[in-house]
Order: structure tokens, then C-alpha cells, then sequence
């Protein structure tokens, strides 16, 4: 497995990423890296092509030492850029079916191997109950970090599990916000009760979680005015790929008031041109949502797809601009887009206000409540099944409205007074 191997099995590489649909740029970067990989191979006559081979070459390109292939790198695209051809290469020499899509870093898994069983159990649980995938991939990272914790202590199953364990592991969690751990307590909670229910762990040992006291909605959003979204955008290079990306995605949030899950699952297929449309299932909620695609919302998608979204098999309609050109990993990383260009924009935000894109979604509630929209509406559009949702997240912001609830203090001491006098 030579020089003459390798340019042989960088055609299956080729042949596969055009079958997947990868741009002719993506090809050609691929096909730069494998020529450079053969005549390496070529320059040092190696007879055989081994993994140590691809690290040494990837060593020489980049100046970067793995002890293998699948090593994690963080913030290293130059690493990024000649390992995925080495490893569709190595494929390909071995034998291996070449796929185009393929991790080249399996995904990490927190749970110690002998507790995967049950936590595997709990997660086919909660799929049966109807858990919507982001929510079974939280109970996952819970359920985990627990079971992490209770191997790194050295208890031997859930058994023996009493209140000393569980706030033992809730002090070793307290660099977390209220919030967090809070949200981490009812996780546990859940986990709990099943392993209770499966004889793992005792039973009630749920209800004797330390207490976590969370005030909900205690950190109030910045409330964008509409002079600082015009501000916003403008500042936005909307001659770029990606500016025409982020223009679109601020201002569907801004104008429609999408959560960021499912702006993220946003698909092509969800938009009705001829209805000017767009219907979803919530992906917080499983519930159907559907909204009018705005004029300027859809231009700026069109805009988009036409002239700025790479080409890629993602059904998604907004992606990530580098291989694998799939659909954004977590909600920080498009709430990141907003706070670059907020930046940019010289906007600045108050200390503890939150101020991602979901604050986007609040500022658009209490301009519609501020502007008389009737409720029912405003729980409409915010996709919530209840007013009173409504009313408890996003009322208490309108401070105008407010201020007309008000009491008078002079009233209500005069009105004391009286009572007293009388009494």
C-alpha cells in the first residue's frame, strides 16, 4: 500500500464526496491534501501506509502531534482540515466504506461503562414517554454526571444510595448557577424515580434531593428597542455567506419570535412560499405552530438559500458554514452570532440582564402586549398553550402597563388611617 494505493483510494474519496454532494470547493481542498498525502508517501518510499504514517504527515502539515486520529482538537482548523481527508483515506485503504459524513471523533460518552446499562434503560424510558429528543439528550447529561460521580466515589451500585451521597454530589456540583441546579435536581429527580421503580435504587429517594431554590424568570431580559435591532442589522455584512445567515436568523427571531430550538430545526420543507408560511412542530413542546412568513423575514431567507447557504444535503434551512455543513450543534453557538454583531453595533447590555436571542423572542411579547395585542394572540404567535404562560413570562416586563396597576402610596396610608380611626 504505496504511493499508487493512496491515489487510488483518494478517487474513492472523490467519488464519494460528489455522491454526497459536496461542493467542488469542498472536492478540491480534499483532493489538494491527498496529493500532498501521496507524494509524502511517495518522498520517504514507504511501502505500506499505516495510522503512524498519516500522524507523522499530519505532523509535518500542521505542526500538531496526535497519538491518533480520533484525538479531539479544539480550535485547530488547520488539524481540522488535513484529518478529515487522512481518515476518509485510511478508509479507503483498509477497505472500509468511505462515508463522507463520518465523526472523525467519536462522540464522548460521560457515563461509566458499568452504570451505561441502566442509564441506557432510562433513556429508552423516556422515549417512551413521549420526551422530545432534546429533552432525553438533558436527562442523558444528568443521569450521567450523577453516575460519574458516584464511580469517582466508589460506590459500588445505587443500592447503598442515602441523602449523604446526594448532597455529597450537589456540593461537588456547587460552582453551578440556582438555575442550573435546580434544573439538574428535578433531572435527578426523574432518573431517580425510575431507578426506584427498576429495584436499582431505593424507593423515595426522589423526594429526598436537597432542597434547590430557584426563583423562576429571576434574571429579567434586555428589552430591545427597534432602534437597537435596526442597529443590528445594519451593521451586518449582508455581502457574505454567513452575514446573509445571520441577518436572516436575527430577524425571523426578531419579527416571528421563534425559540432558538427551532430556528435551529428550521427546515426547508417548513416553508409554504405560495401561503407564506411557516409551520412547525415546536421542539420544545411537540405542538404544531404556524406563522406568517413575513415579507422581509422571507426575502432574507431567500436571499439566503440562493446566495449564501452552502450546498449541502442538511434539510435545515440554516447551517453551519464549514464541513460538515450541518445544522448548528447547541443553542450558544447561534445566540453567539447575535452577541458578535451587538458588539459591532455598540450596543451594551445591563449587568445581569440576559441578552442572547432568546431576549429577541421577550422584546417581541411585550411590544405586542404594549401595543393592545389581544393576549390570546401574543400566546399565538409565542407558541405557548396557555395565556397564563404568557402572562406570567412576559407581563410583568410590560412596566407600562404596570405602572397603571399601581397603587398609590398615599392612598393606601390614608385608607390605613381611616381604618384605624374607625376601628
Amino acid at each position: 500500500m504505496g504511493e499508487a494505493d493512496v491515489r487510488s483510494s483518494a478517487e474513492i474519496v472523490v467519488a464519494a464526496l460528489a455522491a454526497a454532494g459536496r461542493s467542488g470547493e469542498t472536492i478540491r481542498c480534499y483532493r489538494v491534501v491527498m496529493e500532498r498525502f501521496a507524494v509524502f508517501v511517495a518522498g520517504r518510499g514507504l511501502a505500506a501506509v499505516n495510522e503512524q504514517v498519516c500522524l507523522d504527515f499530519l505532523a509535518e502539515q500542521t505542526g500538531v502531534r496526535l497519538a491518533s486520529l480520533s484525538d479531539p482538537v479544539v480550535g485547530e482548523k488547520a488539524v481540522q482540515a488535513v484529518r478529515r481527508p487522512l481518515v476518509l483515506v485510511a478508509d479507503a485503504l483498509a477497505g472500509r466504506a468511505v462515508e463522507a459524513g463520518r465523526l472523525v471523533v467519536p462522540p464522548h460518552d460521560g457515563c461509566p461503562g458499568r452504570f451505561r446499562g441502566l442509564r441506557d434503560e432510562y433513556l429508552i424510558s423516556c422515549r417512551a414517554r413521549g420526551n422530545a429528543g432534546a429533552t432525553v439528550a438533558t436527562k442523558d447529561r444528568a443521569a450521567s454526571v450523577f453516575l460519574a460521580y458516584l464511580d469517582d466515589t466508589g460506590a459500588p451500585d445505587l443500592s447503598g444510595l442515602g441523602v449523604r451521597e446526594l448532597s455529597g454530589f450537589f456540593v461537588h456540583q456547587r460552582h453551578l448557577g440556582r438555575k442550573t441546579l435546580a434544573s439538574l435536581r428535578s433531572l435527578l429527580g426523574d432518573f431517580l424515580d425510575f431507578a426506584a421503580a427498576a429495584g436499582q435504587a431505593p424507593q423515595g429517594l426522589a423526594g429526598r434531593l436537597p432542597p434547590q431554590r430557584h426563583v423562576r424568570n429571576q434574571s429579567e431580559p434586555h428589552l430591545w428597542t427597534a432602534e437597537e435591532i435596526r442597529r443590528v442589522l445594519a451593521v451586518i455584512d449582508r455581502q457574505s455567506a454567513t452575514g446573509k445567515r445571520d441577518y436572516a436568523m436575527i430577524l425571523t427571531v426578531a419579527r416571528l419570535g421563534l425559540r432558538i430550538s427551532d430556528l435551529r430545526h428550521l427546515e426547508l420543507g417548513d416553508l409554504d412560499w405560495r401561503a407564506k408560511t411557516i409551520a412547525i412542530i415546536q421542539h420544545k413542546t411537540g405542538r404544531t405552530l404556524c406563522l406568517p412568513l413575513l415579507d422581509d423575514v422571507g426575502w432574507a431567507i431567500i436571499d439566503y438559500i440562493r446566495h449564501g447557504r452552502p450546498d449541502t444535503s442538511c434539510p435545515k434551512v440554516f447551517v453551519k458554514h464549514r464541513y460538515p455543513f450541518d445544522t448548528f450543534g447547541t443553542a450558544s453557538s447561534v445566540s453567539g452570532r447575535l452577541s458578535c454583531h451587538a458588539a459591532r453595533a455598540g450596543i451594551e447590555f445591563t449587568p445581569g440582564k440576559a441578552s442572547g436571542m432568546h431576549s429577541l423572542r421577550g422584546a417581541l411579547a411585550v411590544a405586542m402586549i404594549g401595543n393592545d395585542t389581544p393576549m390570546p394572540v401574543v400566546s399565538a404567535v409565542l407558541g405557548h398553550a396557555s395565556t397564563d404562560t404568557t402572562q406570567a413570562h412576559y407581563l410583568r416586563f410590560d412596566t407600562v402597563r404596570l405602572r397603571h396597576c399601581a397603587l398609590d402610596v398615599e392612598d393606601v396610608l390614608e385608607a390605613a388611617r381611616s381604618g384605624e380611626r374607625h376601628g
